[in-house]
């Protein structure tokens, strides 16, 4: 399998990037993986990156060719990192790297001893803009907790409802865990629908089943890992790999003193992998599946927490689209076009295209007929 060398604008490029891999077996898969860092000029910057190859873990019982846990497999994303941060991003077990820009969403109500594990969302940007499902972030309003409120068109969550996304820790720091990163503001496009039922609440109608929230930048100039992000659709017949947190349990909390304690958490990330066999770019229009927005469909297996998910696309370069829904039981699944909310508004006027282009958020710019 050959794959086309893609053009990265506004950061510079890893003279060490490799444009060929190896054809990989049925039981385990590539992914484009970047590793970014601040330059000595205070840019953001691509200093590593390659074909991460993400195997089945062969003790699951559960794991299929299609579908599988990603195993441990060590993995070195570049051997000349450009700062003490980064070479702690760039080195350690393949899920752990893909863990950094693939990322469990959950939400946390002050007092309860639980936190919900709603779904999956991704890194976009080095500086903390993450991409999930719209429904993921409106969980709170359809699940009926955390006192949401809506003004107009727009959602207020309570002070006790703290939504956002865990990060791991490096292992070469010698410890497991990770951080929690709260959403500090996000954008979703659609609008309320009353019902003529007085008693019926209003419902939201999705223009794309998508979110962009910001979280806190890293400390210390370090940067978030983002996901390379396509502006071109799939193809009927292209293979889509779906990355997520499949049927990830709610964690217990323990609160002594003011201070909240969890478990250790075992956080398994699964691939899954299924044949593009519809698109539907008009979607918005024509409303032609429920699902909203333009989409498309793939056969694969996708269980419940993966919504939000990244879904590949060039045999594993870029993110094309977001996990959105699929049937219980069934490979059949439906994605979000990532290309066409780039240039809906996600920060006053600021559109995902205008951010890339600007050269200040870490968004890889790609570029590529295929891509």
């Amino acid at each position: 399998m050959m794959w086309p060398m893609p053009r990265v604008w506004g950061s510079r490029y890893p003279q060490n990037a490799p444009g060929s891999v190896m054809q990989p077996s049925d039981s385990e898969l590539q992914i484009m993986k970047t590793l970014w860092a601040r330059e000595k000029d205070g840019r953001w910057g691509i200093s590593g990156l390659k074909a991460l190859t993400l195997r089945s873990d062969r003790s699951k019982k559960n794991s299929e060719s299609d579908f599988f846990k990603v195993d441990e497999q060590m993995a070195l994303l570049t051997d000349r990192p450009r700062n003490f941060h980064a070479a702690l991003a760039s080195f350690g077990p393949a899920n752990f790297l893909m863990k950094q820009s693939v990322l469990p969403v959950v939400a946390l109500v002050d007092g309860e001893k639980f936190i919900r594990c709603i779904g999956t969302g991704f890194v976009i940007s080095a500086t903390g803009y993450v991409a999930t499902a719209c429904h993921v972030l409106l969980d709170p309003i359809e699940r009926g907790y955390g006192k949401v409120q809506r003004l107009g068109n727009t959602v207020v969550f309570s002070d006790a409802l703290h939504m956002g996304v865990l990060i791991p820790i490096s292992p070469a720091y010698g410890v497991k865990g990770f951080r929690f990163f709260p959403f500090q503001q996000s954008a979703y496009w659609g609008e309320w629908r009353h019902s003529p039922l007085l008693h019926e609440p209003a419902q939201f109608a999705t223009l794309a089943d998508i979110a962009i929230c910001k979280i806190a930048e890293f400390p210390n100039d370090v940067a978030h890992q983002p996901l390379m992000l396509s502006l071109n659709r799939f193809k009927v017949g292209e293979q889509a790999y779906a990355l997520g947190y499949a049927n990830m349990e709610d964690i217990p909390v323990t609160v002594t003193n003011g201070q909240i304690s969890i478990p250790e958490v075992e956080w398994d990330l699964y691939m899954s992998v299924g044949e593009v066999f519809n698109v539907l770019p008009q979607n918005h229009i024509k409303k032609e599946t429920s699902t909203p927005g333009p989409c498309f469909e793939f056969r694969a297996k996708i269980p419940g927490k993966m919504s939000g998910g990244p879904i590949f696309g060039a045999q594993g370069i870029v993110v094309r689209g977001v996990v959105s829904r699929s049937f219980s039981g069934e490979r059949h699944a439906y994605g979000a076009m990532m290309g066409p909310i780039m240039h809906l508004p996600v920060k006053g006027k600021d559109t995902l295209k205008s951010l890339m282009e600007s050269g200040n958020e870490g968004i890889a710019q790609i570029q590529g007929q295929d891509l």
